[in-house]
């Protein structure tokens, strides 16, 4: 059936071949569904189950089912599509054989229907248990929309099981920029014509035609009125505890986009049968993602385990017993809630669905998206925490899909998400600007991709006279701390490229500094000519006695959740690794290579056991030499690297060939909140400030006479820049140490082999540490 599912005779049956189809079908449908049902004493073991599933899956989508379907409308759309009438031109033959075409077609609903009633008997049977095998989850979410679509009564019962609340009805409208008052009747009618008419009554006209009609009673088809429609599974109907509704919201969209007329606008789609109640039912799921409901809680005693798309374990029946898990090992990062597995596994380019109903999903679902924000108060910091999570995973699947799509969606509506995140700043919460920043830094390569949205992010925002001064002379030692950072490994990185837009960065970043610098002067000679206290120059640890250090991040992230195994833990890592700098930067450059097989001695440690203590070295040196012995520090270690044993410069033998290029192992790095002894700490002791540099070294075509050459004159606070005074000396103080860091760490990676700045790993920037859990 698979090998012939889209054959072109399958659009062309006459009446008699379908009937003699449609017969051995529902024979094959009746045996299989009769031993999943175990009406006769069938027991199907649990390596049975998923090939018997499948088999009924392949029967249900089979084209012969949906040609009557297609035979109400095709003569009236103007598509071509086939429907089944006589080609006789004799008129009683003709007659005699239209009313032939016609019983088949209605024997063929009917049968259909049947079955699929049969099917939502066992779906709410198994959705109704305790566990719930993955195969099963994702048959039923088949199940449920094939009936939607084609079995009257069922979806007019399903919709209705949601209890959707009017206020989401309406903030789904407003989304789409319609008013409460609006009336869609026209059309409604223009997009119904190609949908089956047990659907007509759910297209929407008005929100006070939709509400009316959820408020009465349901007509339950035959055959449906001994099914517990309101039993237990209800709850994972409505989104909780496994994929069900995503399931059926993926397949839903597939089949709505068949009969969609091509070329219809975001608020027309809307009036496709149950499409805006399906919005408001996954806003409303959304909205409990990003009030954390969906993201730590306990495992409530009925539920069953976590089950994903498509039987992604690999197992053939995956189910486990739920276990007393404490709240830490049940939390689960936004990666893994459902919400983002659907949107990776229906926008993925591995996804074998057309681009129409992506273009749909994607569309719709960046509106959900946007009405979620809005709800969101600054002042709430966990849920702007939250829906930074949300944004960071969600924003380059979107924007991946708008790069390698051939339809109508661009990319996400940046203006949107970077207005969200400037209000974010606004709020004043220290936990809250932090995440901004951790945000900005991890898509700063999706944001940064177009050129007039790097302008807004960089000079419009982030190089903002006031907003600069604020940022950098922040109170708050961990905010100065992430803002300097993305200063200097983000904005200010500029590597082997040129153009008018990194010039006019890099001068407005070093015309910021020199003014700090200098109005830092002019405080420091009125104190002095005053007799008054001199501006600190001690730098703040962000943290007490910690510091934010570069290390090496190796270490996998565990998959599979409760089904992790130990096969999972103990295999090597492949030697290139995919960090969320490779995925967001255009700043990194991945390179392939083998580690050499080396013959280990007893008891020697040997490569692994030197990675592992090299995990331990931060890669910064002591910020309280002075400036000018930065260049010594960087000296020995590069000598003291060249007499003991490091594994991250093994060279490739398969380009040992060529003596012009520098093989290396890319590594995955990350900025980590460490302990620091008092012996060793660069903070809390003054320093010798120097005039603010640049990080790296500047590009040629970059002229800077008026800043490299003339020496500043010290200045009085004007305008914006009243209020940097207090903090600038350790302000700048912490800029140095950032440089120094930033600088060590290139130097080493150039010694272990990478050839060129461009190829540099940038550490991840993230802020799990010190995040409060709940």
């Amino acid at each position: 059936m698979r090998a012939h599912a889209n054959h072109p005779s399958n659009a062309t049956l006459r009446p008699e071949d379908l009937d003699r189809r449609v017969n051995t079908l529902n024979k094959w449908w009746t045996g299989l569904l009769t031993m999943l049902v175990g009406r006769n004493g069938e027991i199907v073991s649990g390596s049975d189950r998923p090939t018997i599933l499948d088999a009924v899956t392949s029967i249900m989508v089979r084209p012969e089912w949906i040609l009557p379907y297609q035979a109400a409308f095709a003569p009236s759309d103007g598509n071509g599509r086939p429907f089944l009438k006589s080609r006789s031109t004799t008129s009683l033959i003709s007659q005699s054989s239209d009313f032939l075409a016609e019983s088949i077609s209605h024997n063929v609903r009917r049968i259909y229907a049947e079955k699929l009633i049969c099917q939502m008997a066992y779906v709410v049977e198994k959705m109704s248990s305790r566990s719930v095998p993955a195969s099963v989850v994702t048959f039923c979410g088949k199940a449920i929309a094939h009936a939607f679509f084609y079995c009257g009564g069922v979806a007019q019962i399903l919709v209705r099981l949601w209890a959707i609340p009017q206020e989401m009805i309406r903030r789904v409208m407003a989304e789409h920029r319609l008013t409460r008052d609006v009336d869609l009747g026209s059309s409604m009618n223009f997009v119904l014509r190609n949908f089956p008419s047990t659907l007509h009554d759910l297209g929407f006209k008005s929100l006070k035609a939709t509400v009316r009609y959820l408020r009465s009673r349901p007509r339950f088809p035959n055959g449906a009125a001994r099914i517990n429609w309101y039993g237990p599974w209800v709850q994972r109907w409505a989104g909780r505890d496994t994929d069900l509704l995503f399931i059926f919201t993926r397949n839903y969209y597939n089949l709505m986009s068949e009969h969609l007329p091509s070329d219809l606008m975001p608020q027309g789609r809307l009036c496709a049968p149950g499409h805006i109640l399906l919005q408001a039912q996954l806003l409303s799921v959304l909205d409990s993602v990003l009030s954390r409901n969906d993201i730590h809680s306990l495992p409530e005693p009925a539920l069953g385990p976590s089950v994903v798309h498509n039987g992604m374990y690999g197992e053939a029946d995956a189910s486990a017993t739920v276990l007393p898990l404490s709240p830490v090992a049940t939390s689960r990062s936004m990666a893994e809630s459902r919400v983002i597995i659907l949107m990776r596994d229906y926008l993925s380019g591995s996804c074998p669905n057309s681009d129409e109903p992506k273009e749909i999903f994607a569309t719709s679902f960046e509106y959900l998206m946007k009405a979620s924000a809005r709800r969101v108060s600054v002042f709430n910091y966990n849920a702007c925490f939250t829906l930074c999570d949300f944004m960071e995973e969600a924003m380059p699947i979107l924007h991946r899909y708008s790069t390698k799509s051939s339809t109508s969606y661009t990319t996400p509506d940046w203006p949107f998400w970077l207005g969200v995140c400037r209000q974010m700043m606004e709020s004043q919460n220290t936990m809250t600007q932090l995440r901004v920043y951790a945000f900005l830094y991890s898509l700063w390569g999706t944001i940064t991709a177009e050129e007039n949205r790097k302008h807004q992010v960089c000079l419009e925002w982030l190089l903002d006279e006031g907003y600069f001064y604020a940022q950098f002379n922040h109170w708050c030692p961990m905010v100065r701390a992430y803002y300097m950072r993305i200063l200097c490994w983000r904005l200010g990185r500029i590597c082997d490229w040129s153009s008018d837009l990194d010039a006019s960065i890099l001068t407005t970043l070093a015309t910021r500094l020199d003014y700090v610098w200098s109005t830092f002067r002019c405080l420091q000679d009125t104190a002095c000519s005053k007799g008054g206290p001199q501006l600190s120059t001690a730098p703040c640890s962000p943290a007490p006695s910690r510091q934010l250090l570069v290390v090496r991040n190796d270490s996998q992230p565990a998959s599979g959740g409760m089904f992790l195994t130990f096969d999972s833990i103990l295999s090597l890592p492949s030697s290139t690794q995919s960090t969320s700098d490779d995925r967001h930067s255009s700043l990194n450059a991945s390179m392939d290579s083998k580690e050499p097989s080396t013959t280990k001695k007893p008891g020697s440690m040997g490569r692994r056991g030197w990675s592992m203590l090299k995990n331990m070295m931060p890669f910064t040196t002591p910020a309280d030499l002075p400036a000018s012995s930065n260049q010594s520090h960087a000296t020995k270690l590069k000598r003291s690297e060249r007499q003991s044993p490091d594994p991250t410069s093994a060279h490739s033998s398969k380009h040992a060939e060529s003596p012009e290029s520098h093989l290396f192992r890319t590594h995955s790095f990350k900025f980590s909140l460490e302990w620091i002894g008092d012996e060793t700490s660069p903070f809390g002791k003054e320093r010798q400030l120097q005039r603010p540099q640049l990080p790296g070294t500047l590009p040629n075509w970059l002229e800077r006479p008026d800043i490299d050459t003339l020496e500043l004159k010290p200045s009085q606070a004007q305008g914006a820049a009243v209020n940097v005074g207090k903090y600038a000396g350790r302000a700048l103080a912490e800029w140095d140490l950032v440089l120094a860091e930033f600088k060590v760490f290139s130097e080493r990676r150039r010694t272990e082999g990478v050839p060129n700045q461009t190829q540099i790993e940038t550490p991840t920037l993230g802020i799990e540490t010190f995040r409060r859990p709940g």
